[in-house]
């Protein structure tokens, strides 16, 4: 009992080390209450989430929507209220230990040294071997840069991912009760916090570990263990998967209509006459955007080696910096410049293991003999191929078309956060081992001479020879039109960089093996072991924290109402706010990488990685044509009355009721008087064969007098012709996110349009109540014959499988946690009785 409580304190004193180092991190947030700028959160926070409060504040009891107006015409899943399920206690008020310190930053890391901390645990370590590991994993530098960025559910999904990995060992080592446990609890949350990209890199690793746990099994035959565990890993994760199939469904239905799934354009052919092949999901070249370069892999050993990120900044010593100002340019004690030199257009920092991770990973496989740290390695070094993406373009062009699933997912680079994971692992179960007197002197010696070599020799060569390595151009240069002389002294600034901090790196390798050879040949070798473990996790410690320094600092922080001003009303906002009917606005500046718009309004443009596919190839074939013309049309225009014409000549944006055009924030609105209204009747139908013809005949018809009708939807529209009638009318009577009602009068069976987007599975349709089939039109619209007479026509957002999911989330983790409550609690039962026995 006594040992019990000794280990639960040294535990408790862990965490709390790690917690004080995090509040430390993160002060200005934790203690004064300032917020970070992250770019993709305030993007987020503009995706249609102020629109839905109005809504969700006047909602009926059990009402919810999962559809949003607020961007791209409209889309499902990106702005919610309410839930269609009952409201029941779930087990994800475990998080709420991590998440309640500040959730949209120390929380993330607090999370990532606790969980890893955990594995390191479960896998044997001493207390000071487990902390070095929690530092060596949570401070990264992707896990730090992602929270400036503002990749919050990413950051949580990364930060649990060691709990899979120790309910695995616990597993192996036939602890099946905890490593049941933990391995549910690990799948379950990393699916639930909805960042599926990265669940699936982690789904990779543990496949690979599991063949390595298959392969030692058949070769012992033990076929009973085998079983058992295979069986309960079965079991927990589809259990697992239960509590986070409302985001799985809507990810997987989203990713059939979005651009993460298949066109039905016909592919238009490269400059050089080839035609790309057809993907299923994301286009190559989008998904492979951001590629890790193979020689810029050497950040996780030297973090500036290729400049850091975009826009960094140089000091006075600086070769660029002295000719900025011997050319009479005004600078302060820095001068921003582009020391990213890689091959991505831009990027906030580096990839950094660290320089003592790199150095204890190469030692780790070196003296670790258990065949699973090769199954360890395979996961990671197969995740670092599929990062490099486009510059291992024949292994990842068969990988993006045949792997499963793998074509729905973009930014390829960050793939690395397994080998981020699994670095630390090797490292510190290495020199586990060495502390422990596991592996012989002459393991030790040969890896400790290994490690040396590739980590210490790297650095070496970059610190003395730069440039025998590394170029210091990029193809993006030629953007910064950059005199010769300043071009160079960039080039000799750039090669600075990489030099000095391949001095630093050095300098913590050998520091690192410093401790390892002191242990060699200490006599006291239980004493020696303590003090290297602390001092290894100083070096950890000290090693990322100042790296990190680079990209998440204290200048990162800002007062609330600094972060509040982003979207403050404009004075086209509030010109446009008057107008209380129901339209859209197009924002002429950046209109599909801004949501500033979607804060207040209902946007033609917007943001988001997942828009719809038919959406985006409106753009690429119509809208960005037409907004090109109203931008042109700024250099002829005298007066508002000018553009008018323009604005006759631009269908599609009518067609989508564009009732406002914002040239200028700060500046009223252009009105848009060619708008098409909400819905209107149509004389004409146009029925063709494919998706080719159907968007080639918008170049040619009126959407207000014709509607093009895909073969597919011809039988709601056989044998019938629309009768002119002058007198017939139809009108919005009520909008809702997740309900339209209108009302119709005329004297024939009408055709009738609505400037809504066509979305299915999902909207029902009623004509005074009864269900009624509606069809798509002028490829993006929603359209239905109404018979003559007054009717109620009204849409509502069902979406069947989404309501399922809900309920079937909700009960599952309310059994989940039932199922926890009583493991825990037999656990710690048969805990206490057998030490009571003893």
């Amino acid at each position: 009992m006594q040992k019990l409580l000794k280990n639960w304190v040294k535990h408790i004193v862990a965490i709390l080390i790690l917690l004080v180092a995090t509040v430390v991190y993160f002060s200005p947030s934790v203690i004064d209450g300032k917020v970070l700028r992250q770019g993709d959160d305030i993007k987020a926070s503009g995706m249609g989430n102020s629109q839905m409060k109005q809504y969700e504040e006047t909602a009926q009891p059990g009402e919810f929507s999962a559809w949003s107006d607020a961007m791209f015409g409209g889309m499902p899943y990106v702005a919610t209220y309410g839930n269609p399920a009952p409201d029941l206690p779930q087990y994800k008020i475990v998080e709420k230990f991590f998440k309640s310190l500040s959730y949209r930053d120390a929380s993330m890391v607090f999370t990532g040294l606790v969980c890893f901390y955990l594995l390191m645990c479960v896998m044997g370590a001493s207390w000071w071997l487990a902390l070095a590991g929690a530092f060596a994993f949570a401070l990264a530098s992707y896990n730090l840069i992602i929270i400036e960025a503002g990749h919050i559910v990413k950051g949580y999904v990364i930060a649990y991912m060691p709990v899979t990995l120790a309910g695995m060992a616990l597993l192996f080592k036939r602890k099946h009760l905890w490593g049941a446990i933990l391995f549910l609890l690990g799948v379950a949350l990393s699916i639930s916090n909805n960042h599926i990209q990265i669940t699936y890199y982690l789904f990779i690793l543990c496949l690979f570990i599991y063949i390595g746990f298959l392969v030692w099994k058949i070769k012992e035959k033990d076929w009973a263990e085998l079983g058992k565990v295979t069986g309960i890993m079965v079991a927990c994760a589809v259990l697992a998967v239960l509590p986070g199939v409302k985001g799985l469904y809507s990810n997987w239905e989203l990713g059939q209509q979005s651009i993460r799934g298949a066109s039905e354009l016909t592919p238009k052919p490269n400059a050089d006459g080839t035609v790309e092949k057809k993907s299923t999901g994301l286009d190559k070249d989008y998904a492979f955007a951001w590629s890790y370069g193979k020689m810029e892999l050497l950040t996780t050993l030297i973090p500036n080696a290729y400049g850091g990120g975009s826009g960094g900044t140089l000091g006075q010593d600086s070769e660029f910096y002295k000719m900025a100002k011997a050319g009479g340019m005004k600078v302060g004690k820095e001068i921003q410049a582009p020391t990213y030199w890689g091959d991505k257009s831009f990027t906030s920092g580096p990839v950094y293991f660290g320089a003592v991770v790199c150095f204890l990973f190469v030692l780790g496989m070196f003296v670790v003999r258990n065949p699973m740290k090769w199954w360890l390695f395979a996961g990671g070094a197969f995740m670092t191929l599929l990062a490099l993406g486009r510059n291992l373009d024949w292994f990842n062009d068969f990988m993006f078309h045949y792997l499963p699933m793998y074509n729905k997912f973009r930014t390829v680079e960050m793939a690395l956060v397994i080998p981020g994971l699994v670095a630390p692992i090797i490292g510190i179960w290495g020199l586990k081992e060495i502390l422990q007197e596991k592996a012989s002197y002459e393991q030790v010696k040969k890896g400790l001479i290994g490690a040396l070599v590739i980590t210490g020799g790297l650095s070496l060569i970059v610190w003395l020879m730069p440039s025998l390595l590394l170029d210091f151009r990029s193809a993006y240069d030629a953007q910064y039109q950059l005199p010769e002389q300043f071009y160079n002294a960039l080039l000799m600034d750039r090669a600075t960089l990489a030099s000095d901090d391949a001095l630093r790196s050095l300098l913590f390798v050998l520091l690192s093996a410093a401790l390892v050879a002191w242990f060699m040949v200490a006599k006291n070798k239980k004493t020696v072991a303590t003090w290297v473990g602390i001092g290894m996790t100083v070096l950890i410690f000290v090693d990322l924290w100042t790296v990190d320094k680079r990209y998440l600092n204290d200048k990162n922080f800002f007062p609330k109402k600094d972060i509040q001003a982003t979207y403050q009303e404009s004075v086209s906002d509030q010109e446009i706010l008057k107008d209380k009917d129901n339209f859209r606005v197009l924002n002429l500046n950046n209109p599909f990488l801004e949501t500033n718009t979607s804060y207040y309004h209902h946007s033609i443009g917007g943001y988001h990685a997942a828009k719809l596919r038919r959406y985006q190839e409106l753009i690429d074939y119509r809208l960005q044509k037409e907004i090109n013309s109203i931008i042109a049309s700024f250099q002829t225009a005298k007066s508002e009355a000018d553009f008018w014409t323009v604005f006759q000549a631009c269908p599609t944006l009518n067609m989508l009721n564009t009732r406002y055009v914002v040239y200028n924030p700060g500046q009223p609105p252009l009105l848009n008087p060619s708008a098409d209204g909400n819905a209107w009747f149509v004389k004409n139908i146009k029925i063709v064969a494919n998706a080719d013809e159907e968007m080639a005949a918008l170049d040619e018809i009126d959407p207000k007098q014709t509607a093009v009708v895909d073969q597919r939807f011809a039988a709601q529209v056989e044998g019938f012709t629309p009768q002119a009638d002058s007198t017939a009318t139809i009108q919005l009577q009520s909008y809702r996110p997740n309900k339209l009602v209108y009302q119709s009068k005329a004297a024939t069976d009408q055709l009738a349009v609505f400037s809504e987007i066509y979305y299915q599975p999902g909207w029902k349709a009623t004509v005074d109540g009864k269900p009624v089939d509606h069809l798509r039109v002028d490829w993006i619209l929603r359209a239905m014959r109404v018979p003559a007479g007054e009717h109620e026509i009204v849409f509502e957002f069902k979406p069947e499988g989404y309501i399922i999911a809900a309920n079937v989330e909700a009960y599952s983790s309310f059994l989940i946690l039932v199922l926890l409550i009583v493991a825990v609690g037999y656990s710690l039962y048969t805990s206490y009785k057998k030490t009571k026995e003893e």
